[in-house]
Formats: C-alpha cells, structure tokens, sequence
C-alpha cells in the first residue's frame, strides 16, 4: 500500500518538475504520527455534528487531570519536546542508512547536495534527486512514508490597505483589531498583556530596533534555501521585506506611535527568518519551525504558505506540525489569500489552526481563502475512516486595514490574512501570561505536551463569536476571534485562577 501511494507521489512529481534535479523531502514514520493522523480522521466525524462553537470548549481542569495518563511533564530536555526528538531521530535512521540514497548519482559527487539533510522534529529529510533515482524511489526504501518536492514558497504579498473606513481612522489610540478581539478589556480586566510568553514568528524576518519592537526580540536566527544557520543573533537581526516586521508588530507591538498595535504587547518574540526577497523553500520553514519549538516558542506563528488546491493528510507539513503540537506548541497558520475555495499549505493542514481574515463590520475579506477539504484516500488512515472532510479555516480574525509597524521605523495599514493570523497567536499568548495571578497554580500553565496545546487550541475555538453560517464555515470558519472570552472559560472552566 505504502508502494503504491509512493509511486503516485513520485510520478507527480515528475510530471510538475521537469528540471533533471528535483529537491525532494523524504518522510519517515516518527512514533505515534499515525496514530494522531488515525485520531485525526475520527474527530473530523466528530466535529461536522458540531453546531456551535462552545460545544469545542475543552472539559473542566480537575477532569483533564483525572483523565491524563502519564503525569504532566516541563517542556524540556526530559519531557514531551525530548519525546519528539527521540521519534524524528528513529524516523529518520532508515533513510539515513539506506544505501539507495548514499549510492545516488548526486551523493557519488562527494558534495552535499547528495546526503540527506535532516529534519529531526518531522522525522524526515531533504535531498536533491536525479530523476532516474526519483523514479526508483518507491521500490528501493519503502521504509519512507512519503515524499514531497521541496516546493519554493513565495514573499506573501503586501496588500496595501487604500482609503480607510471611518471605523478604522477614528480609533486613534489602538486599532481596531486588539478592540474586536477583546485584548485591551483582556489586559485591564486580567492583567494578560503575553508577560512571560515566547511567541515564535516564522517570517521574512524582522526590524529588532523598531520603536514598537526594540528590546522585545529575544532570539533571531536566519535559515538558507538548504534549511542551513547562516546567521545567529538579536544583533543579525534584518528583514527582507517589511512584511515579518508587521506581523510582529501584531503580535507584540507596543504604542510607540501612540497607538497600540501589539495583541500581547509584553510578549517575547523568536523571530526565524525563513523567506528572503524571493521567497523560501518548504525546508527553510521546517528548519525554523524546529528551531522555534527547540528554543521554547509557546506558540508558532506562519503568516506564510503556498496555493494548494488538494488536501493530503499525510502532508508537507503535517509530521512537524503534529510533533509540534506533541510538545505542547499550537501552530497558527494563514490560510492564504487567493479568494474563496482556494487555500494555502500549511495553513490547510487538518493539525494546522488555521485563520482567515475578516473586516472592520465583522466580514469575511473577499480574498481571504477557504474550502471544504476532502481526502478520499491515505495510506495514513484507516479505510473504515475515509473520506476525511473538514473544513478551513477554523476561524477568522482581522485582517482588512490592519496597522502595524513596518520597516525603517515606520508604521503602514495593511491587508491580509498574514495581518489575521497574529491576532490569534497573540490571544494564544495572551492565556499563556504568567501574571503574578497566575505564576502558581494555574492548571493551563502546568499542562504539558499535547495536553496543552489541545487545551490552548479547544478554548480559543470555544470562544469565538459564531459569523456566517451557523457551526463552521469555509469562510469564517467557526467564528471570529474573541480573546476575552477565551481567556474568560479558562478561568470558568478552571484553567487559570480568578482574578
């Protein structure tokens, strides 16, 4: 069955990349990936009998703790991020072994371009293939579980916003995102302002010394088209196109042109730089993606993706994400801006939580993506389980004249569900807040792995304002963001401490 579905991948492959050398990510079957994926396809059952948004709240705190199996663990060296590691490693020993790939045309050079570059948190690896190997692929390691080309990613563009809305001017003192998602009552009414939170943003980089951001970038790092650290450093950091710049801003922007602009303004940011001028590859955000959970991201954000018309669970991304997610970090992702019934890879990855974009009234932006996802067939799941359909986004946020900073110290409206997806993590950040309320004693912050991350995952979608259709949507998804409310049923539902 694996053969066969090896086959078909390559022979797409081949049809799409017709250069002699094509990069190929090669995908192992790290522990417990098909398990999730397996679990995956019985909640997506689930979830369509869903008709509002407070049926997905996670079950009151003390239950959670009676129902976890093992005992909660640190994220750390010992814990769940250890256990991810341990399973990429194993996952990726076959290919690394496998004589195949050591006796290719490219390896037989004796230069890096042909031995496996290694992807430990998806349990998978990069190499540059000659076609008449690609082609033997299925039938010389049948141990992968899958391959994917290592596509190349484009700069998401910038969408300028034009003449602004009443609406949007008049809120001189903030915008109007962090008011329509509750944050500013979040900050007064909890003290949450993402105190003590890492938020990991996966980019084409960022402006460290901008007046809204200086002195809130705790760790750079900026990765090559071969997924390789070319540079290390708050001090390296630099931004190819503005654009990362912005997306941080949404997320931990201060009021340093006298309005506040960041969702949690107090938050630390791991700024991994993936994206140049001309865009990156589909390794450089795997790399950063494992460099963002390795140095302690709370939550990852990618305001980032390329167009995808066909869903696949086992996909690109879905081995990484799901070990993410195993060591307690939700991934938030973009779903793209090309329009309804299209979306963007990562961001319709079924593991993904994934944001479309919504305007200043509460509608859905005309180019915000957006489908019903149906996978018809999957050596990942069980058969009795197919077709697997869901639904992305899973909610939306604003993401229509969106103002932040920009590069060279200035500030700029702008549009996109790049503009959205921020919002989210920012609320993500905003539960994580160790307050001096919440530094002890607070079940979410004592939750670890994927405990933790559902958990996040379950309140922030339990707490969204139902848009559109009734239950989720292809354009809304479940609903609009709603920080206060989010972090409201935490506490109700035991998750933090009363204030």
């Amino acid at each position: 069955m694996k053969t066969r579905q090896l086959r078909q991948q390559v022979e797409r492959i081949l049809d799409d990349y017709p250069q002699r050398t094509v990069s190929v990510i090669l995908q192992g079957d790290p522990a417990g990936l098909q398990e999730a994926i397996a679990r995956a396809a019985r909640e997506a059952l689930q979830l369509r009998a869903v008709t509002q948004a407070a049926d997905l709240l996670p079950p009151p705190a003390p239950e959670r703790r009676l129902l976890a199996e093992r005992p909660r663990e640190a994220r750390g060296e010992s814990g769940p991020l250890a256990e991810v590691r341990r399973a990429g490693t194993a996952a990726l020993q076959p290919m690394q072994e496998a004589a195949f790939l050591n006796n290719s045309r490219l390896a037989r050079r004796s230069d890096e371009r042909g031995r496996p570059r290694p992807l430990p948190l998806a349990g998978a690896a990069v190499m540059e293939m000659d076609r008449d190997d690609l082609a033997q692929l299925p039938t010389a390691l049948p141990g992968a579980l899958a391959v994917f080309p290592n596509r190349r990613i484009a700069v998401p563009p910038r969408l300028k916003a034009k003449q602004l809305p009443p609406e949007v001017a008049r809120r001189s003192t903030h915008t109007w995102g962090l008011e329509s998602c509750g944050a500013l009552a979040a900050w007064g009414g909890f003290d949450a302002r993402g105190q003590g939170v890492r938020v990991a943003v996966l980019d084409t980089g960022v402006e460290a010394e901008h007046p809204d951001l200086r002195g809130k970038v705790a760790r750079f790092a900026e990765f090559d088209a071969k997924g390789r650290l070319v540079k290390e450093g708050v001090d390296q950091a630099w931004d190819a196109d503005g654009h990362g710049t912005h997306v941080c801003g949404t997320v931990a922007g201060g009021n340093a042109s006298g309005r506040w602009i960041g969702m949690a303004p107090e938050a630390r940011l791991l700024v991994a730089k993936v994206l140049g001028r001309n865009g990156g590859t589909d390794e450089q955000i795997l790399k950063g993606l494992e460099w963002a959970v390795a140095n302690g991201a709370d939550v990852v954000n990618l305001s980032l993706g390329g167009l995808s018309f066909e869903p696949g669970v086992l996909d690109t991304y879905t081995a990484a994400i799901v070990s993410a997610r195993a060591a307690g970090v939700p991934v938030v992702a973009a779903i793209g801006n090309d329009g309804a019934q299209t979306t963007g890879s990562p961001g319709n990855d079924f593991f993904a939580l994934a944001v479309g974009a919504t305007d200043v009234h509460g509608r859905v932006a005309a180019f915000s993506g957006g489908r019903t996802q149906v996978v018809e067939s999957s050596d990942a799941i069980e058969l009795a389980d197919l077709p697997l359909v869901y639904a992305k986004p899973d909610l939306s946020a604003p993401g229509v004249h969106i103002y932040s900073c920009m590069g060279k110290g200035k500030w700029e409206h702008l549009n996109g569900t790049s503009m959205a997806t921020p919002h989210v993590a920012g609320a993500i950040a905003l539960l994580l807040s160790r307050t001096g309320a919440t530094r002890k004693g607070a079940a979410l912050l004592e939750l670890g792995g994927i405990e933790r991350s559902e958990a996040l995952v379950q309140l922030v979608l339990g707490s969204v304002r139902d848009l559109g259709e009734n239950g989720q949507d292809h354009r809304y998804g479940y609903g609009g963001l709603d920080a206060l409310a989010a972090y409201g049923n935490a506490v109700g539902l035991g998750y933090l401490p009363r204030p």
